[in-house]
């Protein structure tokens, strides 16, 4: 299914974080890297559901606020081969508004 996530103007900066909520009870992050690539994933750590928005970028990676795992955002892959990855959406910008397409079924 692929909805709209926000208007193009409420991007975050390059190397910055936010999250954004839609219908069905999801909430995305949303990084914007420094070649300008736009990448969106869950905005729950994985591990203990911390909000990923408040996080910090270290160029590709999302470092988790509570207890510092990292996960490389263009892959999903966790620093340890052992943690769960970070589940990834496909994200397009058209013009003013960006799109993402979420899976058929909730997680």
């Amino acid at each position: 299914m692929i909805v709209k996530l926000c208007a193009a103007e409420d991007l975050p900066s390059t190397g910055e974080l936010k999250s954004f909520r839609g219908g069905n009870n999801f909430e995305i992050c949303v990084a914007q890297l420094e070649r300008g690539e736009l990448v969106a994933f869950d905005n729950r750590c994985p591990h203990q559901a911390a909000p990923l928005s408040a996080g910090q970028m270290e160029g590709c990676r999302v470092i988790c606020p509570y207890h510092a795992w990292s996960w490389d955002v263009t892959t999903g892959k966790s620093d340890n081969a052992a943690d769960p990855d970070l589940p990834r959406y496909e994200v397009r910008r058209y013009g003013d508004e960006v799109f993402i397409q979420l899976p058929s079924a909730p997680r």
